[in-house]
């Protein structure tokens, strides 16, 4: 027998080795993907996405995706392959209407019904990896009893993007990112009763950063962060080896929490790192320029994401299996 966890309902299931590899659990039963089951030593991660609706979080996976497949043709020996239909009809129908035809996806529906999964092979410094990523609507996160039922799978992830726009929040931006950390600790922690502290990692993820460089004081940017910023294409990615993990992710992951600091955002900062194994902070731009409508402002072109596959990094960095100096010292 195969004792596993489930990547589509995410329950500890037992799989008999000479049948289909088919879910126990009656309320799921779906077909569980071979290499999932049978490469159990390739690392794994499953991440879920927290944020509002309207702060960009199916624009940023997308947008994920798609430099992730542009960068076949730049890392050697690098691919990946979907593990079920459902995932390749979003990276092959979804992610070329962004690439293409410039058009924003829609939204996360609240009934998110399947997680995207996908194998990559040879992910420079990484290797190999799964990864089972979970979205739902944005409208779940507003209220704890929709989180406990449409947002269970999320909250069973262990890693987190949290996902907002500053710009989207309001003047009280602080005070509102402060109440969806708030509400989705009460929901998971005390209603689900899942350990987060022993459980899941937290990525904050600043989207729509470009928004942040001419604006008001209270929201821009420092000029340290927006060159940051600025350079954040995908020439940044070529070279990815330990100095860029644990010297400048790990650098520019403190300016930012600092910069979060001096704008008045102590609260959130402190409820974060309190109630989770591990917080990092980033910010990316999608579309590197704000869209006009539903559409992007020109044809997407891979210079024009900036910083996107920070987070995906600090996801694969967080579940990467660590040897026992690692453990005990730090670093790889």
């Amino acid at each position: 027998m195969i004792n596993i966890r489930c990547p589509y309902c995410l329950k500890e299931i037992s799989l008999n080795e000479a049948q289909t590899y088919k879910c126990s659990n009656p309320d799921c039963g779906e077909y569980i993907p071979r290499d999932f089951v049978e490469k159990r030593e390739i690392p794994r991660a499953t991440v879920g996405l927290i944020g509002f609706r309207g702060h960009g979080k199916t624009t940023y996976i997308t947008s994920l995706f798609y430099l992730l497949k542009f960068f076949k043709t730049k890392w050697e020996g690098y691919y990946f392959l979907t593990l079920d239909d459902h995932t390749g009809n979003i990276i092959y129908e979804h992610v070329p209407q962004f690439e293409e035809k410039s058009s924003l996806p829609d939204g996360t529906p609240a009934n998110f019904p399947r997680p995207a999964l996908i194998r990559f092979y040879k992910v420079p410094y990484f290797k190999d990896y799964f990864l089972s990523v979970y979205d739902t609507g944005g409208e779940v996160f507003t209220r704890t009893e929709q989180i406990m039922d449409q947002g269970r799978f999320v909250a069973h992830s262990d890693t987190v993007l949290f996902i907002f726009s500053i710009n989207d929040l309001g003047e009280r931006w602080s005070d509102n990112i402060e109440k969806l950390l708030d509400i989705y600790i009460r929901a998971v922690y005390d209603k689900m009763r899942v350990d987060l502290k022993k459980r899941q990692h937290l990525i904050i993820v600043l989207t729509k950063a470009d928004t942040l460089k001419n604006t008001t004081p209270e929201k821009q940017l420092s000029e340290e962060l927006i060159n940051y910023l600025d350079t954040g294409t995908y020439l940044e990615y070529l070279l990815i080896d330990d100095k860029y993990i644990n010297k400048k992710l790990k650098y520019y992951s403190r300016i930012i929490k600092n910069w979060l600091k001096e704008k008045g955002c102590h609260g959130f900062i402190s409820a974060a790192e309190d109630n989770f194994k591990s917080v990092e902070y980033t910010i990316v731009s999608s579309t590197g320029a704000a869209p006009v409508g539903k559409k992007l402002a020109k044809k997407l072109e891979p210079q024009d994401p900036k910083r996107v596959l920070d987070p995906f990094l600090w996801i694969l960095e967080k579940n990467r299996p660590k040897k026992l100096l690692e453990k005990l010292f730090g670093g790889r």
